[in-house]
């Protein structure tokens, strides 16, 4: 079982690095396109016409601690995204990053109960010293207010607002737009290590059932140049893309026009 964990999480590695690799030679100019016709493309999602709560990421600044020609700091931008949701009458939410200490004891009980049930000793006994949290936003004026916290703190540096109505604690969210570095047409994914995005969707799978709800739609946004093919995946001692139990998959993948789905959810 370790041995397979470890080869996992050497081909996460080796495809973090081709992509990041990737992104270095991707202009601004062909962000901002790709961005544009994302947020056209999600917006004519039926998922995402349905939904009336959204949490949406809040794409990353350029830090002076991760130089843009690490590769690692360029993703789809959600300015737009977020821009048509308030004209769209939806509720937005955006992320903030918390101490785990700061998370309410139902919760840290409840992702608990999630870890206690992944087949790895290691995962299983796994509790991350920080959580995301969705934060209600009045308007996109707030979010256009909103300032990095805690800037040279962290590599990834994101502007997030410092108080809101935690989805968590409301009626929670329809449909969540997530981030990632790494990305399949079968809607995998592979973030960038911290598992932020991971852990909440855990969190909201399970306090929707506890209430009786649907979880959330997980539609991944990314950059062509974040897609991979199978013959991508060069360590031969993992068959297929390399996922961990406690890796969540997509329902729908947004690249430009296309829409990629999963083929059950």
């Amino acid at each position: 079982m370790a041995e397979g964990l470890r080869a996992v999480a050497a081909a996460k590695k080796h495809l973090r690095q081709k992509i990041a690799d990737r992104l270095k030679y991707v202009s601004q100019e062909s962000v901002l396109d790709q961005s544009n016709a994302i947020a056209d493309t999600v917006r004519a999602l039926p998922e995402y016409k349905g939904a009336k709560t959204i949490g949406v990421y809040m794409h990353m600044e350029i830090s002076h601690v991760l130089p843009r020609k690490s590769g690692r700091n360029v993703e789809v931008r959600t300015d737009t995204l977020i821009k048509n949701a308030f004209d769209d009458g939806k509720q937005v939410y955006l992320p903030r990053i918390i101490h785990s200490s700061d998370l309410s004891d139902d919760l840290q009980n409840l992702f608990r109960t999630a870890q206690h049930r992944l087949r790895s000793d290691v995962e299983s006994n796994y509790f991350p010293s920080r959580f995301l949290k969705m934060l209600k936003m009045p308007d996109y004026e707030a979010v256009q207010a909103l300032v990095v916290q805690n800037e040279g703190t962290h590599a990834f540096t994101i502007k997030e607002p410092s108080h809101g109505d935690d989805a968590l604690e409301t009626a929670g969210l329809d449909l969540i737009i997530v981030p990632g570095l790494v990305f399949t047409t079968a809607c995998e994914r592979i973030g960038r290590g911290k598992g932020f995005y991971d852990n909440y969707v855990t969190l909201h799978k399970l306090a929707s059932q506890g209430q009786g709800r649907r979880g959330p739609w997980l539609v991944g946004i990314g950059l062509r140049e974040q897609l991979v093919r199978e013959n991508d995946v060069v360590d031969t001692t993992v068959n297929s893309f390399p996922c961990e139990d406690h890796d969540q998959q997509l329902d729908i993948l947004v690249v430009e026009s296309d829409i990629y789905r999963r083929p059950c959810r």
